[in-house]
């Protein structure tokens, strides 16, 4: 999955684009601490996502502790 982070800077847009949910959320949280703006994380559907409902929707699912222990 790929996902693109987003945020205006003073000198304009800035984008990443990562490899998982996971480091997509840390880097948008960094942006958000760094330039103190408003970021965005793009699915690849396109959809668009703020920092709260992309954490719920692909970080904090759950899914991880439904999987029985070995």
């Amino acid at each position: 999955m790929k996902f693109i982070v987003s945020t205006s800077t003073p000198d304009g847009p800035l984008s990443y684009q990562t490899a998982s949910p996971e480091i997509a959320l840390e880097r948008a949280r960094s942006l958000a601490e760094t330039w103190r703006q408003d970021v965005t994380i793009q699915g690849m559907n396109g959809r668009v996502y703020d920092l709260d409902a992309f954490d719920t929707c692909f970080v904090r699912s759950g899914s991880a502790e439904a999987l029985p222990s070995a």
